[in-house]
């Protein structure tokens, strides 16, 4: 892992086994992600792969012929797969295949990069499984239901041209520019103010999941929405705007 001005990059580093998982890699990332949000100089998070032929290839079934084992952590795929509230914005740098839960560690991060040779696939039903990991269940989210079931029920491998066209990533580039771009997009979140993004972000997926806009316009719904209109951070952004300036975060 590597962090600079205020951006983590975590790197999948199994490239002799297309970045797939094993056990002692799932727990491994756990705690690296519930470290994350409790160190003030860490912003945003970029997740990646080693190499330029896989993102994540999903779990490491080599491993499990192997040793017999097959295990991930209580926080899901990749230590990250399962959370729901993640308090950092995470950013999905795609540089290759991302299969299974491959796909679905992209799918759980807020936005997803791709390389133009990135590749996305839910083959879990040609081996006789199911994405249960939150492939079946983000995937709709992202794209709407009749686009995401035909990727879930065949199992087809979708190239970054249609993620692209389909909405499913925010940006396709060369493979030699992914983490130049990914950076770009961070230290745009960067230069917004840290409760503002936390109150963005928590708002957006609230919303998202209540019954009807009403509800989803109702601040009540929010109380962190006081939270960051109050904030001294807000005050700071109006005058730095007057003044003509950049603002000067303080996090509160």
């Amino acid at each position: 892992m590597d962090i600079d001005r205020g951006v983590a990059t975590v790197i999948i580093d199994r490239p002799d086994r297309m970045n797939a998982l094993h056990p002692a890699a799932h727990h491994a990332l756990s705690d690296l992600f519930d470290d994350l949000p409790t160190r003030a100089d860490v912003r945003v998070v970029i997740v990646t792969g080693s190499g330029h032929r896989a993102f994540c290839a999903g779990y490491d079934l080599k491993d499990n012929l192997e040793t017999g084992v097959m295990e991930i952590a209580l926080t899901g795929f990749a230590g990250f797969n399962a959370r729901t509230a993640y308090p950092l914005p995470v950013i999905a740098a795609v540089n290759g295949m991302a299969l299974g839960g491959g796909f679905e560690l992209a799918l759980a991060c807020d936005f997803i990069i791709a390389a133009d040779t990135a590749t996305f696939a839910l083959p879990e039903p040609r081996v006789g499984w199911a994405a249960l990991g939150g492939g079946i269940q983000r995937l709709p989210r992202a794209v709407g239901m009749k686009r995401a079931m035909d990727i879930i029920l065949t199992g087809r491998t979708v190239p970054a041209s249609e993620a692209l066209a389909i909405g499913l990533v925010s940006e396709v580039v060369p493979g030699a520019e992914l983490m130049a771009v990914a950076r770009r997009w961070a230290d745009e979140i960067v230069a917004c103010a840290p409760i503002a993004i936390r109150a963005s972000k928590q708002v957006a997926y609230a919303a998202f999941d209540l019954p009807d806009l009403a509800s989803a316009l109702d601040m009540d719904n929010f109380p962190v929405s006081r939270t960051v209109m109050e904030s001294s951070d807000a005050v700071e952004g109006k005058r730095a705007f007057v003044e003509r300036r950049a603002p000067r975060w303080t996090g509160t």
